[in-house]
């Protein structure tokens, strides 16, 4: 186990500089080797523009490993990444690519266009009758082939209620509801979550909701269902290159029966490939209150809800909660659900992860065996008022896994996820 006062000196720092003749070098200090060891997800903001010029093209790029002579290394270590722009249509924007294996400390990439036409290696299917968008991956760079396989669906609108659900515990309401991820699949196609269990129907795959949704004096459960829901506006905007897919889904919350609108509800999930079995999952959810004296909280005297799995039925389960106590900084804190899930083949699980920019992090970490539930409660007990002009922005990532808990992989996974890129552009 790597201990935390190793972890305290970690820090990835990435600096794109104009390189003799024109071409930009990124450099990568990953003193540990966290981020290489688990294959994490990298970002840097940058404008295209700026580095190469008003008419250059934001696709086909990728990062080629160099040496200290400033010639390529061997045998060539070449990374795809992928642009992002702040908006569409945009020269501005962040370079994702993921982090590849090497040796710990200062690395350095030369970042370079491909000319010739590749390949995505996501595909994003929307389903506008059913309001959801499967995100499928297919491994083009491995041989031999392998079939595409499912990564997670999202659920944007109402997924009905399967036959055979019992009755809603609140007379007049239904359980059906939406803007949650299910299915979430596991390194083998297997399904990792549940929904519409039979003993709790309102809990649903990866799902973000509160048991006290506050307006004014009123008070409603948009967890249980009960007199609020998440109603999609429009289609998400869906995208899929070489290194990640991205949704990105407006919801309205409605309150009573009125259907009055109180909360905008922004989310983003980002999609990362496979590797030696593992994924990542990014997940952002922004909430903007509509209406003035907007609360959310969670269940009272208890304080379960936030940020929430609903893991299906598995054999040879084993929950794991790591926090690191009290007067460490940081604290680094996850939780991880694993065992023996059908359609798989051995032990697979998933990590839930903070991120440290979250308020009140760590929040407490929850698990209820008994329906296979777990979370990082957000705000816990208590109340928090949503504003109309700042969002409240809650982060989490998932980390996929073959095999059970891996407490040296956790914690870098924790550690690449707690220290976000720091970046200096300088212009050829």
């Amino acid at each position: 186990m790597r201990h935390s006062a190793i972890l305290l000196t970690w820090s990835l720092l990435v600096a794109a500089r104009a390189a003799p003749g024109g071409q930009v070098t990124v450099e990568m200090s990953d003193p540990n080797g966290c981020a290489a060891h688990v294959a994490a997800p990298v970002s840097v903001s940058l404008d295209m523009a700026e580095l190469f010029g008003e008419r250059v093209s934001t696709d086909g790029w990728h990062l080629s490993e160099i040496g200290d002579d400033d010639q390529p290394i061997q045998p060539p270590v070449v990374v795809p990444a992928q642009f992002e722009p702040d908006e569409p249509g945009s020269k501005r924007g962040r370079l994702w690519w993921i982090m590849p294996p090497g040796a710990a400390g200062e690395r350095r990439f030369c970042l370079t266009r491909i000319l010739a036409k590749t390949p995505r290696l996501w595909q994003v299917e929307p389903d506008s009758a059913r309001q959801r968008v499967d995100v499928i991956e297919h491994f083009w760079t491995e041989p031999p082939p392998r079939p595409k396989q499912p990564a997670l669906r999202y659920n944007h609108g109402t997924v009905p209620v399967p036959e055979g659900t019992h009755a809603h515990f609140a007379p007049g309401e239904s359980y059906e509801r939406g803007d949650y991820i299910h299915p979430l699949f596991g390194p083998n196609g297997e399904t990792l979550t549940d929904d519409y269990p039979k003993d709790h129907p309102h809990h649903r795959g990866v799902w973000w909701s509160w048991p006290v949704t506050r307006w004014k004096d009123q008070v409603a459960d948009i967890w249980a269902v009960v007199g609020v829901w998440a109603r999609p506006v429009g289609k998400p905007r869906i995208a899929g290159g070489r290194v990640f897919s991205v949704i990105e889904a407006e919801n309205v919350w409605k309150f009573g029966k009125e259907l009055t609108p109180i909360v905008r509800e922004e989310v983003v999930i980002r999609t990362f490939p496979q590797n030696e079995g593992s994924r990542f999952v990014d997940v952002e959810v922004r909430l903007t209150a509509l209406e003035d004296d907007v609360a959310i909280g969670g269940r009272p005297k208890r304080g379960y809800g936030g940020f929430s799995l609903r893991a299906a039925p598995c054999e040879d389960r084993k929950i794991t909660l790591h926090l690191d106590p009290e007067d460490t900084n940081p604290r680094r804190a996850w939780i991880d659900y694993s065992g023996a899930f059908a359609g798989g083949e051995g032990v697979s699980g998933v990590a839930i992860f903070e991120r440290v920019t979250n308020p009140d992090y760590p929040n407490p970490l929850h698990e209820y065996p008994g329906c296979n539930c777990v979370m990082p409660a957000y705000p816990a007990a208590r109340e928090v008022v949503l504003s109309k002009h700042k969002p409240l922005v809650l982060a989490h990532r998932l980390w996929i896994h073959p095999g059970g808990p891996d407490e040296s992989k956790l914690a870098d996974v924790w550690t690449s996820y707690a220290k976000p890129p720091r970046v200096t552009i300088d212009q050829p």
